[in-house]
């Protein structure tokens, strides 16, 4: 084996994009440190620089080369490694940049120390090697955990399918006995992820779903909760609602990407619904999971939107009250359907269109949370203050915002907080301490 010196064994990592690259990064951090690889705190000490890249829009595409010019600048001489979505179909664009030693794709993420070791990596022929192993997740408050990869979808403006491959399950027992390693280590949150979540268990040929991972994961003895991390609508079904509705360790919450109000839009985008199936989905959702928190996405400036086109996805966003909405832009992506499409948006309009989206985006929220005032609910607390009034602060189960005053040792742990003030911009709570221990008890 060839022995490298402690001095070219210091590496840093910088993740771009999504919980899956997030949990990635945590992999491959324990990956090099087990083969006697050292952390940078800092990235000016590191003689190895790994970039986790992302390529769901043009943006992601030019930040992952931004953060690859900054670590050549910051050490010339260091190695920088590229791996994740960006680079998995357009290595040659990438392999020219200064500095960059090694490209690594996705299915080889799990042979990373071998490789910057200069070992001859052990050849995989399970499928395994598509999932990673985590024992800690390092920096973060809660813990991601991917149980699916790939996806078999074809909307028309996502490259992700041509990078990601198609869907694939990781084995129940093996989830399980990921998130019992980190529930030992304290983490009270786990969050599920994966590139198409809701997908899990439709390669497996058991007749298995979603369902099956929650109530596997809610056997596992301890304090915690568990959220999912974004499904896709029709995996949001009557079997799902229903459990969620009655377990109280899973986060009344679900992130259900709309990406536009508009049939004639959304049949452009080749999304597998329609607006109406949309408000039934949503209405059944908040009849049956009390309090409910609902995140979306929505998709701004696809080619051919009209102004009508628009105003029906704000009208959806201002019925359905999500406590956030993240907006995107229209991004053209080489290898796509809606890359050739005719119709572009100019610029100008599309920024336009974002800000009277936002404005929406935060009346709904707004008015969603004011239906929490006086109420208790259910707070992860940061591991961090926030910033600007120095309180404590974290998420409820149902994905609301809270800040309130605290001692540090709430850090990490669920603890239940009475919702006192509501405005636009923030949501302020009071810890209730004694004798309440969850929005259950109100």
């Amino acid at each position: 084996m060839n022995m490298q010196a402690d001095t070219d064994r210091r590496f840093f990592i910088k993740t771009l994009g999504c919980k899956v690259n997030q949990y990635e990064s945590q992999a491959i951090r324990e990956l090099l440190i087990n083969a006697g690889f050292k952390e940078c705190l800092a990235k000016e000490t590191a003689d190895i620089y790994i970039l986790n890249t992302c390529t769901v829009t043009q943006k992601a595409d030019s930040e992952s080369r931004h953060w690859a010019g900054i670590f050549h600048k910051t050490n010339p001489n260091a190695k920088i490694v590229l791996t994740g979505c960006a680079v998995e179909n357009n290595a040659n664009a990438f392999s020219f940049l200064p500095g960059v030693s090694n490209i690594i794709k996705n299915d080889d993420k799990i042979k990373i120390a071998d490789i910057l070791a200069n070992r001859e990596p052990l050849t995989v022929k399970d499928g395994s090697h598509r999932f990673l192993k985590i024992t800690d997740f390092k920096d973060h408050t809660k813990a991601f955990v991917k149980i699916q990869d790939g996806c078999g979808n074809a909307c028309s403006y996502c490259k992700v399918p041509s990078v990601r491959g198609a869907s694939i399950s990781r084995p129940l027992n093996n989830t399980v006995e990921e998130v019992k390693t980190l529930v030992s280590k304290g983490f009270e949150e786990i969050v599920l992820t994966g590139i198409c979540l809701g997908a899990w268990g439709g390669d497996l040929g058991e007749k298995k779903n979603i369902v099956d991972v929650l109530k596997s994961l809610c056997a596992i003895p301890g304090v915690f909760s568990i959220r999912l991390s974004s499904i896709e609508p029709k995996y949001v079904t009557d079997e799902l609602i229903e459990y969620m509705s009655q377990n109280r360790k899973i986060c009344r919450h679900l992130h259900i990407p709309i990406q536009s109000g508009d049939d004639e839009i959304l049949g452009r985008m080749n999304r597998p619904y329609t607006t109406l199936g949309m408000r039934d989905l949503f209405s059944k959702v908040r009849k049956r999971i009390e309090g409910v928190g609902i995140t979306t996405d929505v998709l701004i400036g696809f080619p051919g939107e009209t102004d009508k086109n628009f105003r029906n996805t704000v009208n959806l966003i201002k019925e359905i009250l999500p406590v956030k909405t993240h907006i995107f832009p229209f991004s053209k992506r080489d290898g796509t359907a809606a890359y050739d499409m005719t119709g572009a948006i100019p610029e100008d309009e599309v920024k336009k269109r974002s800000q009277s989206m936002k404005i929406s985006a935060i009346t709904a929220s707004y008015l969603y949370r004011e239906g929490f005032l006086k109420k208790l609910v259910d707070v992860l607390v940061e591991s961090k203050k926030e910033k600007h009034y120095g309180k404590l602060t974290g998420y409820s189960d149902n994905y609301i915002k809270v800040i309130f005053d605290g001692p540090d040792s709430l850090m990490k742990r669920i603890v239940p907080v009475r919702i006192e003030e509501v405005s636009l911009s923030y949501t302020v709570g009071l810890y209730a301490q004694i004798g309440q221990d969850s929005y259950k008890s109100t």
